[in-house]
């Protein structure tokens, strides 16, 4: 991964080994312009970075579910000191006591492997919950619909946050669908799975009507057709680009 704010001088992107050009991370101009990779000057850079990266949680939040990814990540930079640098400054960040949290969450292949299968199962399991609540509509019976709304909003909820919390952050920026698509789809799921769990709650528990059944086993093929969809793009998009195949090629970097 680079870290440099500005892209090596000199350099084609073929010509640098990294899956992520991560800049945010980086010291702001005008403190790498102070600090002008003058040795005399660590102790004072290293406390201002390290302020700046504390008021910079998104790019370091993004590092942390990187690493608890990947398990491994190496910090590429261009300067020419091996010791007096902001890479340097950064690993020294996130090797502080008060972060061993963040460092100590299970991490590694293995963990991203188990992650992605405990996700397909729940992708799985909710589209066999919507299956269950359109057949009981089918034979009138409310209650059991509800049952089964009520059960998948309550996987759904922590499904979301997990993959927004372990996931999001991870998304390269080259991704095929960007991270406020999987966010959007998120949100219009939730609002459909309360729109029918809201419509339920105003019917009786069984109904008796052909017609009405039949009415409200259609409303819930939008939710069907947008969890399908969801999951679909997850597991062929999401899943696969926040965990690179380890015997692939190195990728140029990208911004």
């Amino acid at each position: 991964m680079l870290v440099d704010r500005l892209w090596p001088r000199g350099l084609r992107r073929e010509q640098v080994a990294a899956d992520l050009w991560l800049r945010d991370i980086a010291p702001s101009g005008e403190l790498r312009k102070w600090f002008a990779h003058d040795a005399s000057k660590w102790v004072p850079f290293v406390e201002r970075y390290h302020a700046e990266l504390d008021a910079n949680s998104q790019a370091v939040r993004r590092l942390e579910a990187l690493l608890r990814v990947h398990g491994r990540l190496t910090l590429l930079y261009a300067a020419r000191d091996p010791v007096h640098n902001h890479a340097a400054a950064l690993l020294e960040y996130l090797r502080q006591p008060e972060r061993e949290g963040a460092a100590a969450a299970p991490s590694g292949p293995r963990y991203a492997e188990s992650l992605r299968e405990r996700l397909c199962d729940e992708h799985a399991r909710m589209l066999s919950q919507v299956d269950d609540a359109r057949v009981a509509l089918l034979r009138g019976d409310v209650t059991g619909a509800r049952a089964a709304f009520d059960a998948m909003a309550r996987l759904h909820a922590p499904h979301a946050r997990l993959e927004e919390t372990a996931l999001f952050p991870a998304l390269p920026r080259a991704a095929r669908w960007p991270r406020r698509t999987y966010e959007a789809e998120h949100a219009a799921l939730e609002r459909a799975l309360g729109e029918l769990r809201a419509r339920l709650q105003e019917l009786p528990g069984r109904i008796r009507s052909p017609r009405q059944r039949l009415e409200l086993v259609d409303a819930a093929l939008p939710l069907q057709h947008l969890l399908e969809h969801h999951f679909e793009r997850e597991e062929k998009g999401l899943f696969v680009e926040i965990s690179p195949d380890p015997g692939e090629p190195d990728r140029p970097a990208t911004a």
